[in-house]
C-alpha cells in the first residue's frame, strides 16, 4: 500500500513538473510596428533572445493601423504568448479619422493573448496621437492583460534617442526602445 502512495504521489508531480513546464514554455512575443519598431528589429531580437523571449518582429515604415490588421490577425492564430504593438504613428501624422474601428479590430484579434503591451505615440504628434494613447489607456485600465510602454513620451526626455525628424529612434533609441520592451515584458507578462 505505501507503494502504490509513493507511485501516486511520484505521478502526480511529474504530471505537475510538465503541466506547468508547458504552461510557462511559451515564450513567443509578436512585435508589430511601424518604421519606429523596423528600424530597432535588430535591437529588439537580440535583447528579447537574451532575455529568453522569440520575437518574432513584423515592421513596415509607413504602416496604419488598418493596412496591420490582416497581418496581425493571421498571426494571432499562432497564439504567442503576448504581443507587444508599436502602431498610431502613421495615422496621427495623417490625421487619419477611421482608426478607432481599426483600433478595436486590432484589440480583438490580440485580446486572447495572456499579454499585450501597447506602445503609445508621441502625444506632440497632435490630437489623434492623443485620441489613440488615451483609447490604449482605457484598454489597459479595463483589462488585466493590456499595459502601457509610454515611448512616447520617453522619447523626448530623452532627446539623443530621437533623430532631428523628431519620430526616428536614432541608434541609442532604437536600443533603448529594446531594452523598455524587455523590462517591460519581464515585469508586465
Amino acid at each position: 500500500m505505501v507503494l502504490v502512495v509513493v507511485l501516486a504521489v511520484a505521478a502526480v508531480a511529474a504530471l505537475t513538473v510538465w503541466l506547468w513546464d508547458d504552461l510557462t514554455s511559451n515564450r513567443s512575443v509578436y512585435v508589430v510596428g511601424d518604421s519606429i519598431t523596423y528600424l530597432s528589429e535588430p535591437s529588439i531580437s537580440a535583447d528579447f533572445s537574451n532575455a529568453g523571449y522569440q520575437a518574432d518582429v513584423s515592421a513596415t515604415p509607413g504602416v496604419k493601423i488598418g493596412q496591420s490588421q490582416a497581418n496581425i490577425t493571421a498571426l494571432a492564430k499562432n497564439q504567442p504568448a503576448a504581443w507587444i504593438i508599436e502602431l498610431g504613428t502613421n495615422d496621427a501624422g495623417a490625421q487619419d479619422t477611421v482608426w478607432p474601428e481599426q483600433f478595436l479590430a486590432e484589440w480583438s484579434a490580440v485580446s486572447p493573448a495572456s499579454c499585450v503591451i501597447y506602445v503609445t505615440v508621441s502625444p506632440r504628434a497632435g490630437v489623434v496621437a492623443q485620441q489613440i494613447d488615451a483609447s490604449m489607456q482605457k484598454l489597459a485600465q479595463a483589462h488585466s492583460n493590456v499595459h502601457l510602454l509610454d515611448w512616447g513620451n520617453l522619447e523626448y526626455q530623452n532627446p539623443a534617442w530621437v533623430s532631428g525628424d523628431g519620430i526616428h529612434p536614432t541608434p541609442a533609441g532604437q536600443a533603448a526602445l529594446a531594452a523598455l520592451e524587455t523590462h517591460a515584458l519581464q515585469q508586465d507578462c
